[in-house]
């Protein structure tokens, strides 16, 4: 039988494998079944228009984002990587563009910073939890007052039990030690004695 320990572990280890997975799927574009066309129209998405402020070529109907347009798709029909397209834009007007960052020099944090960011967020979370659980099974040392007041409260249920009628309840293995939780012999008995005052 694996432990409790052991579950908390595992079912950790599976959300950051789960994690891990979406991370690497939603990095790595997997659609190669693109047209040339559809592969034409993203690359167009990321390049900024000249002449335009804050719009790509594809949402841009200036002379020279249609100029663009086109040229991106002769590129692609000529066989060009998206990124090689990218670069020959950046070379003629300049790095600011390409709206994707690169993935290579102070840039590409941009891409390392998220996944960075997930794993200390679960690693905080997971140290979170852990402490939590801790603390709800450490319990705190009773003060002397807190130890009082529990063997008044008590010695008020017994009284209120031999007040009315009900037979004495049995004692109960944890009533020498305050620092146990405490059981209710008879919560019926218990209620019913409330009742009647």
């Amino acid at each position: 039988m694996i432990s409790r320990r052991r579950k908390v572990v595992l079912s950790w280890l599976l959300v950051g494998v789960a994690a891990a997975t979406m991370l690497v799927f939603g990095v790595v574009d997997g659609r190669d079944d693109r047209t040339n066309a559809e592969r034409a129209h993203d690359i167009g998405a990321t390049i900024a228009c000249p002449q335009c402020v804050g719009q790509s070529v594809v949402e841009s109907d200036v002379a020279i984002a249609r100029e663009i347009r086109a040229e991106i798709g002769r590129l692609v029909v000529a066989g060009h990587s998206d990124d090689d397209i990218r670069a020959r834009f950046a070379e003629r007007y300049g790095d600011w563009v390409v709206l994707t960052p690169s993935r290579s020099g102070v840039s590409g944090l941009v891409w390392v910073i998220p996944v960075v960011g997930l794993v200390v967020g679960v690693g905080l979370l997971a140290v979170t939890l852990s402490r939590w659980r801790r603390a709800s099974f450490d319990g705190e040392e009773l003060s002397e007052a807190d130890r009082e007041m529990v063997a008044s409260e008590r010695v008020r249920l017994r009284e209120r039990r031999v007040l009315s009628g009900a037979p004495p309840a049995p004692a109960t293995p944890h009533s020498g030690n305050l620092d146990a939780p405490s059981q209710v012999e008879d919560p019926e008995a218990v209620m019913e004695g409330e009742e009647g005052e």
